[in-house]
């Protein structure tokens, strides 16, 4: 739907259903998305800084340079490898970008920003690898890959510029590890897995750039990632449920002192805790003053 709906609107789309041929289907205000269009991340360069060329980040270094104005930067994961339509839905983002950048706003001094450019809007499309689905899809759309060397493809055709990145010859090329983890690769390095380790989390966090659970291909991110790290490392990552999962209990409570033992326990449930020795110690009229639930363990653990 346009942005603004006139009186024209619903009228023309009446045109189109009464006199369209009789093998044509006309639908007015079709919603073409099932939830906001959200592009995986957008590079943008700073007016108001040096734009330094031998300031290349410490990762994806070739990448920075095909960048003008704005880059639009689609990631597709092992979990969730590029399937078909992925690159048209990039161009999408692309020429909706534009199409929101188009307007020439005021400035305090009077002047007007200018609209900005086809060639100043970058679509940076990083997979694991070239998979059959992306060529698929670049035949389809009459678009040509450029092959480099250095796994940053050029492809020729496009209305806005496209790069696609393969991280798996990248990340080797650059002798970067991280981006080896993202290629679904295994990390060689500690400071990698340091890394990585940092960047997950067992709660959910709003706007975060951790892994986390309420995420798709969660389990899978865990399981790989448990495989690269340290003992110590794997343990720092779960949640207390997890570490003691599979343990017994006498397991769980080694190495603890009594009093530790009982925190939190509410005081009509530390009888619970007695051994069975003590139980048969306790008075009538001790037991008699627990709640019901308590008195009926503590009575069959008694023996009657």
């Amino acid at each position: 739907m346009s942005a603004k709906k006139t009186a024209w609107h619903p009228p023309f789309t009446g045109l189109l259903q009464e006199r369209a041929p009789r093998w044509a289907k006309v639908t007015g205000e079709v919603q073409l998305t099932s939830e906001p269009l959200r592009v995986d991340d957008v590079i943008e360069v700073w007016a108001d800084r040096p734009h330094d060329p031998g300031d290349t980040g410490a990762t994806l270094r070739e990448m920075w340079r095909f960048i003008v104005v704005v880059g639009l930067l689609e990631y597709k994961s092992i979990a969730w490898p590029f399937q078909h339509g992925d690159l048209s839905r990039l161009v999408a983002y692309g020429m909706l970008w534009r199409t929101q950048h188009q307007r020439r706003v005021l400035r305090d001094d009077g002047s007007r920003t200018e609209r900005i450019a086809a060639h100043e809007v970058t679509l940076i499309l990083a997979v694991p690898s070239v998979n059959q689905a992306l060529c698929d899809e670049l035949d389809d759309l009459g678009l040509a890959l450029h092959e480099a060397p250095s796994g940053y493809h050029l492809v020729a055709g496009s209305m806005l510029p496209l790069v696609v990145i393969d991280l798996r010859a990248v990340a080797e090329r650059e002798d970067d590890d991280l981006l080896r983890w993202f290629a679904g690769q295994p990390m060689r390095t500690m400071e990698a897995r340091r890394w990585m380790a940092h960047h997950w989390s067992v709660e959910g966090e709003s706007m975060s750039t951790s892994a986390t659970p309420d995420l798709y291909g969660y389990d899978e991110f865990v399981e790989r990632l448990q495989r690269n790290l340290t003992p110590a490392q794997r343990l720092a990552g779960l949640a207390p449920e997890q570490r003691l999962a599979g343990l017994a209990p006498e397991q769980r409570l080694a190495g603890l002192a009594p009093e530790e033992r009982l925190a939190g326990l509410a005081p009509e449930h530390v009888a619970l805790a007695l051994p069975t020795e003590v139980l048969r110690a306790l008075s009538e009229e001790y037991i008699a003053a627990l709640p019901a639930d308590v008195q009926r363990e503590v009575r069959a653990r008694r023996g009657g």
